[in-house]
């Protein structure tokens, strides 16, 4: 049996120095208490201790200071971030069940030498955790001093190798060499070589002070005598007393099970996301949870009978792709702490007892297509898609509760089950990763651990409904969750399974097109190198800018200058080499991220590729795709025209492209009341014509395309909350000039700044920004002390409203355009939905009435001060319709 006592000052100090810079978002400091964390699970974990003691200093004197006023007095005093955290990291002891011992008057050393001797004559095996050499005084067959930072164990071997002296004279060692972590004095001028050889010589301390005249150098005989009385004294400070008045109670400190839940809660408070993974699921304080496998048709009906507006629901799927994988089971539940599974038989044929799928979907399709029942769960889209394949029309209202988490917190990455059920209900629940364990696919895992992981997926679902619905309501987001962002659902899962056309064959031209320019640019690029190297190694490319080329950027980091975009569209102005390396990425991002992607997520069955669109991505509430983006998809350029040309419509159909026209400079016109601005918008004026024709003080005939350029740069510019620097970035022009242009807008634009400056100073107040329609982001940034990140945070409190109402806009138009299309039963289908544009497929027939639902649904969804306006183009392809 084993014994491992940790030195907890040695511990905390260590944690504290090691981390730097961790705190939490409300700025409470974390470093040492992390650290100290993650120490004590390595010891745990690797070590596998069966009894733990952790001992801290007392904060009354010891014997020691009595004897030595001097003993650790060059110890700075601790520091005020490590004193906020002390008692976090007594709460994680705590929390681990892990006996604390201190005993007034006595060190933490004292303490430890004490329990060891005793644990030692008991027959145990001792490993004192400690980076400190004062604890090698102790070491023999059964105690060690176990160093952490190195992850060695110290012995007597090692204590003779090191210090030349056995285990029990290295506080003869001390007397004599000193020890300056706790100012234990010893002789001035002796060190460590010098009190190794005297040792050698006597055979421990008294002797040496008892016959000095044996000490054959002079100098040193006259020290030693000199320094007698410091000698003995810092034999005393360096001595570690094991008479320490404890006894080893060895149930209080055998290893018990850690108190998770107490755990979990502290790692959520202190935002440890890392640590929080390592605590096993399922744990959530003593709350009993039951969930049964339903295999008898009578039984679900009996569930289903049961549901009254209400029930939570849960799909598993063959595969994250939910037009490809076909329904493997289905989970409910209906009231808190119980969840149901319904496994279908063609998944597990090896229990043919089971439900088959007909049979499921027959039964649930009483509730699922029933607008009267409300379907709670979480990335209902996927569900309703997978439901979709298989025949089943969901309907009724939803509650998604990633989508309610999202607009609770749109600034956090993650909004997966895991981490919500974590943030609302401190449950740690298995991840899909840890149901699989290594198997293929989730029909391999034993039936009973999915019926169990499904089952309390929908429970927990359940659950967070009445959590979140009461957080959404709190903050006022019922218009957006429930008008916006629920109804969007249905639009978004009809938008993914209708997919887009892609013509492959021209696709593929494009491609071996793309790779003859490629290659073409390469050479280029060799020939002004003077040489072949690796274009996309930044190491490589810089050597050939700044040493072979001697190209000299405006700006240095610190491992050099920089090859990033922004420096090659500087060097480009005045050199051939930066502009072909900037044509080259920009043809290798559209060859690798597009051209070659598209033929590999094309569906086999539609012959179409259907691209995921995100609700829970973006902080502003912009919609986001992926696989593949098409957010991103070029639209200026050759080469970008020829992308767009891949996307066409089935044959005997159009598309048609419905974009909205300056949508950000409309809604700022309207929330700020710029005059200006709203006579532009009201009349219909050319916007960036008439912004370039007040900064350059010229009538609008007589303003030049560089002039309209500018202007435009302007006006985005201020949207965006840009500063007179990054105006001077963007059009590589000088701060002055570029101060010079935003000055004179706001002298035009007064009621603009006077918005700027009043949503600054709202969010000051409140922490957060809303849109129009009450879309909220925080913006913790406005109030850091840090200039830079505060000057961020101005810049998001100044955008957020502006796009996060246009991202609103454009949602309310989807929903209420895709809601008029079933209600007329047109064949035309919403495919595409990029920043502020709409694609939609549609026979030629559809044309006339399609243009005008479209029109009225885009600019009648909110009464601005000015009109909104939507532009309108109908082709064969999405280059056409630009």
């Amino acid at each position: 049996m084993n014994f491992y006592l940790i030195d907890g000052n040695s511990y905390v100090y260590r944690a504290f120095y090691a981390i730097k810079s961790l705190s939490t978002s409300q700025g409470i400091p974390t470093n040492a208490v992390y650290g100290f964390t993650t120490m004590l699970l390595k010891i745990i974990r690797e070590k596998r201790p069966d009894n733990l003691l952790i001992s801290f200093d007392s904060p009354i004197p010891t014997e020691r200071h009595r004897l030595y006023e001097e003993y650790k007095a060059q110890r700075p005093e601790t520091p005020e971030d490590l004193l906020e955290q002390l008692p976090y990291i007594r709460k994680v002891i705590s929390s681990f069940r892990i006996g604390i011992c201190e005993i007034p008057g006595y060190e933490a050393d004292d303490v430890l030498g004490t329990v060891a001797l005793k644990a030692a004559d008991k027959g145990m095996e001792v490993f004192i955790v400690t980076g400190d050499k004062d604890m090698l005084q102790l070491v023999d067959k059964r105690i060690k001093v176990y160093d952490p930072m190195k992850d060695r164990v110290l012995n007597g071997e090692y204590v003779r190798k090191r210090y030349g002296v056995e285990p029990a004279k290295i506080t003869d060692f001390m007397a004599l060499a000193g020890d300056p972590v706790d100012n234990i004095p010893g002789i001035k001028g002796v060190g460590e070589k010098t009190a190794k050889e005297l040792l050698e010589e006597f055979e421990d301390i008294e002797d040496l002070l008892n016959n000095t005249e044996r000490i054959r150098k002079e100098k040193l005989r006259l020290l030693v005598s000199e320094y007698a009385d410091i000698v003995r004294l810092s034999k005393k400070l360096a001595t570690i007393d094991t008479s320490a008045p404890v006894e080893i109670d060895i149930e209080k400190f055998h290893m018990k099970e850690p108190d998770w839940h107490s755990l979990m809660l502290l790692f959520k408070d202190l935002e440890f996301g890392s640590l929080l993974k390592r605590i096993p699921s399922g744990h959530a304080g003593d709350t009993q949870y039951e969930y049964e496998m339903v295999c008898s048709r009578e039984k679900l009906r009996d569930i289903i009978s049961s549901v009254k507006d209400s029930f939570a629901l849960e799909i598993e799927a063959a595969g994250m792709a939910p037009l490809k994988g076909g329904l493997i089971g289905m989970a409910i539940s209906i009231e808190k702490g119980r969840g149901f599974y319904i496994p279908v038989s063609e998944s597990y044929p090896a229990m043919p007892d089971l439900l088959n799928k007909k049979e499921v979907l027959e039964e649930m399709k009483r509730i699922l297509e029933n607008e009267q029942v409300t379907k709670i769960g979480h990335n209902l889209k996927h569900g309703i898609m997978v439901l979709s394949a298989e025949g089943i029309k969901v309907k009724g209202s939803l509650c998604d509760v990633m989508v309610a988490s999202y607009l609770m917190n749109p600034n956090k990455m993650n909004h997966s089950l895991e981490e919500v059920a974590l943030e609302y209900l401190s449950y740690r629940k298995q991840t899909y990763d840890e149901v699989l364990q290594k198997r293929g696919s989730f029909t391999e895992v034993p039936l009973e651990t999915a019926s169990v992981f499904a089952s309390d997926n929908a429970r927990i679902c359940l659950e967070l409904r009445g959590v979140l619905v009461h957080g959404i309501k709190e903050n006022a987001l019922e218009k957006v969750f429930y008008d916006i962002e629920m109804p969007l659902i249905y639009v978004l899962a009809d938008m993914e399974k209708t997919g887009v056309k892609v013509d492959l064959q021209n696709l593929s031209k494009i491609s071996k097109e793309l790779d003859r320019e490629l290659d073409s640019i390469s050479r280029r690029i060799y020939f002004l190198a003077g040489k072949e190297f690796n274009i996309n190694s930044p190491r490589q490319l810089s050597s050939i800018l700044f040493e072979n080329l001697g190209l000299q950027p405006k700006k240095k980091i610190k491992t050099g200058f920089s090859t990033q975009m922004s420096v090659l569209e500087e060097l480009a102005e005045s050199h051939e080499f930066p502009r072909e390396i900037l044509n080259y990425r920009t043809l290798s991002k559209l060859k690798t991220s597009y051209i070659d992607v598209f033929p590999k997520l094309m569906n086999s069955r539609t012959g179409r590729i259907h691209t995921s669109f995100n609700q829970t991505v973006t902080a502003t509430g912009r919609l986001s795709s992926s696989e593949p983006n098409l957010q991103n998809i070029p639209v200026r350029g050759d080469w970008g025209r020829r992308m767009r040309e891949t996307f066409i419509a089935e044959e005997g159909k159009l598309l048609l492209s419905a974009d909205y026209s300056q949508i950000e400079l409309r809604i700022l016109a309207h929330i700020s009341q710029d005059v200006g601005l709203m006579d532009a918008f009201r009349n219909n004026y050319d916007i960036h014509a008439r912004t370039a024709s007040e900064i350059f003080g010229k009538p609008v005939d007589k303003i030049t395309q560089e002039m309209r350029r500018i202007a435009k740069t302007v006006n985005f510019g201020i949207v965006y909350g840009i500063s007179p620097f990054g105006l001077s970035e963007t059009l590589r022009i000088s701060r002055e000039e570029a101060k010079v242009y935003i000055d004179q807008y706001f002298r035009r634009h007064p009621g603009v700044k006077n918005y700027i400056d009043r949503t600054i100073e709202v969010a000051k107040h409140k922490g957060y920004v809303t849109t129009l329609f009450g879309r909220r982001r925080p913006i913790p940034e406005i109030k850091s002390r840090n200039t830079a990140v505060r000057q961020m945070g101005e810049r998001l409190v100044i955008n957020s409203p502006i796009q996060g109402t246009a991202a609103d806009i454009i949602k309310i138009a989807m929903v209420n355009i895709w809601k008029v299309f079933n209600e007329r039963g047109l064949k035309t289908k919403m495919i595409l939905q990029v920043h502020d544009e709409l694609l939609f497929e549609l026979p030629g027939s559809e044309l006339e009435i399609v243009n005008d639902i479209v029109k009225r649904g885009m600019e009648d969804v909110l009464e601005l001060s000015v009109p909104l306006r939507v532009d309108m183009k109908h082709g064969r392809n999405w280059a056409e319709v630009h």
